[in-house]
């Protein structure tokens, strides 16, 4: 999602520009992991504020100034006489979920930021890496005001809220087992800027949605938006590679009607003069007379414009697209030497190929070669100066953004309307539904006979057991099915990673909770050498296990995960131990 400038007051969301497939569904998950832009140093201080713990040490950081350092390839924290070095140290919140623990960290991108949660620090390619794992809630405080602005109307506030917090969790279900973090805190994702109580309504907005995630067919979606879609929303089939049902074209005027939606414009006009030509961007008008010469073939007057037409859906075989590739043009023009024999010219030029919206001729707009802007087309208009107005043809830019889901600039516009966010999710992502996503206190409980339910997981799980058998062993007042990571129905043999999925409430309410099968750290529902790769990893900080997957990691059921660990799992592998999936 690319960031806004404060000019703008606005952030273009979720620019997306790696060839990957959308992911079609995810499992919830609670937690998030930020790694944060905090630059190439080898070392830093901050002071943390409330109550940490550094979890290597089992002791209190108090309140005073910390230097964190890298020691080759390991990180160092010196509290009191004492010096901490490991492959990585993490700072743990007392009151995780609140907000009275941060710390204030200096960040490459957008200064000194709170960070609320718990703070892990390591070393990767020579640089302190800092990742910050806090409640989705909470990162969601530092996302909305960002994505949008505080500024904005609490529906449109609210709409951004749920669609960020899809973003996420797809985020986290795609990379939860791979590696060390979910998300960044850029434009590459989304913009989070840690915790700031003076965003009072993006934090309402965030409270107020709490939990709710759009659901397709049962499924969790990835809630793409973008800052504006330039009058027409868009397909994924026209951005990625295949098509999800539930973003389609539709008309957006609200996107339009926003006075703040970027947009580029180039006059052509009816009749060509001395003063009309001065109204036209320089280039385009010596493009256009460069093909009216050659269609000719002499050269002519411009006398006046019979026809723009725009043309050619960039996109293949779908001609409801209106991000035009060309722009035909009709004009009525006569010989030089011979101006009584006029007659009509026609030609095609790209529009890639003209270069307009400068600052003189766009009535304010940015320039086009400031922005990147992705929707062609050709209008009906009149040009208006302070004396007259003239009438013509615009050539028109627009589409911050790749257009795909929730536009933000409509939103905000639809939100003045008076539309509330329901109504404005409905409209973007199409025949989806608004779920609220449970806890394990709040949701139905889920009884279970051969193995165990847990607020964390569900455990003692044999290597080997089918959804179906898994299933068969559970109850509950809501309806059970089992999920794979990322999200779709599964029925056969369970991993790590996997989720029972409890939906009640009539079907508007769901709640996920992990599987663990103890040893099968990599989530491919086996139990080998690939395990004790992503354990080594692990303890050599390469790549940080969470969730469902550190927890299968303690394979000696000792609530520590460490080399003792790695023995017994090394031993099974050998055939010489054996790793019990009782807790």
């Amino acid at each position: 999602m690319q960031k806004i400038t404060k000019a703008l007051a606005f952030a273009l969301a979720l620019t997306l520009i790696m060839a990957m497939l959308p992911a079609f569904a995810a499992v919830f998950h609670s937690d998030v992991r930020v790694k944060l832009s905090i630059g190439s140093g080898r070392s830093f201080t901050f002071t943390p504020v409330g109550e940490y713990t550094l979890k290597e040490a089992g002791s209190s950081v108090g309140t005073d100034e910390l230097t964190v350092e890298a020691v080759g390839s390991r990180v160092s924290i010196k509290l009191g006489d004492k010096a901490y070095t490991g492959h990585s140290l993490t700072l743990v919140s007392k009151n995780y979920g609140q907000t009275t623990d941060y710390i204030k960290l200096k960040n490459a991108e957008y200064g000194t930021c709170t960070y609320l949660g718990n703070m892990t620090f390591d070393v990767y390619e020579g640089s302190i890496r800092a990742i910050n794992t806090l409640p989705i809630e909470q990162y969601l405080y530092g996302v909305v005001p960002h994505e949008m602005s505080n500024s904005f109307p609490v529906e449109a506030l609210k709409s951004q809220a749920v669609c960020a917090r899809g973003y996420a969790v797809a985020r986290c279900s795609r990379y939860a087992a791979s590696r060390s973090y979910d998300l960044v805190d850029t434009s590459k994702d989304q913009v989070y800027r840690g915790y700031a109580s003076k965003n009072t309504r993006a934090i309402a907005a965030v409270d107020a949605t709490k939990g709710q995630v759009l659901v397709y067919d049962g499924d969790i979606i990835e809630a793409f938006y973008s800052a504006s879609n330039g009058g027409q929303t868009e397909r994924t089939g026209n951005v990625w590679d295949n098509d999800l049902p539930y973003y389609t074209h539709a008309d957006d005027v609200y996107d339009l009607l926003n006075k703040s939606s970027l947009e580029e414009k180039s006059f052509i006009p009816d009749t060509y003069d001395e003063i009309t030509e001065k109204l036209m961007d320089s280039s385009v008008l010596v493009a256009i007379k460069k093909a009216a010469y050659a269609a000719a073939g002499q050269e002519v007057e411009l006398l006046s414009t019979v026809k723009v037409l725009a043309k050619d859906p960039n996109a293949e075989n779908d001609p409801e697209q209106r991000c035009y590739t060309n722009v035909e043009l009709t004009l009525m023009v006569a010989p030089r030497d011979n101006p009584e024999q006029a007659g009509q010219v026609t030609f095609t030029l790209p529009f890639e190929e003209l270069s307009f919206g400068s600052y003189e001729n766009t009535l304010g707009q940015i320039g086009a070669k400031k922005r990147n802007l992705r929707m062609y087309g050709a209008e009906r208009g009149e040009y208006r100066t302070a004396e007259k107005e003239y009438s013509g043809w615009f050539l028109t830019q627009r589409r911050y953004g790749h257009g795909v889901g929730l536009s933000q600039r409509s939103a905000q516009e639809r939100a003045r309307a008076g539309q509330k966010y329901e109504d404005i999710l409905a409209f973007y992502y199409k025949d989806t539904v608004l779920y609220t996503v449970g806890t394990y206190d709040t949701a139905p409980r889920i009884k279970a006979s051969g193995c165990k339910v847990h607020s964390w997981g569900i455990s003692e799980i044999k290597p080997g057991t089918t959804a179906e058998k898994l299933l068969g062993k559970l109850e509950s007042e809501g309806s059970l099915t089992v999920i794979d990571k990322k999200g779709a129905q599964k029925t056969d043999t369970l991993c790590t990673g996997d989720s029972v999925r409890n939906t009640y409430n009539d079907g508007f309410a769901m709640f996920d909770l992990p599987i663990i099968i103890y040893g099968d750290i990599d989530g491919s529902g086996k139990i080998d050498k690939d395990d004790i790769t992503a354990l080594q990893k692990h303890l050599v900080r390469s790549s940080i296990l969470g969730g469902p997957y550190l927890r299968a990691a303690d394979v000696n059921h000792d609530e520590t995960v460490d080399i003792m660990d790695m023995i017994r799992l090394i031993q099974y592998v050998s055939d010489d131990a054996k790793i019990t999936q009782e807790d």
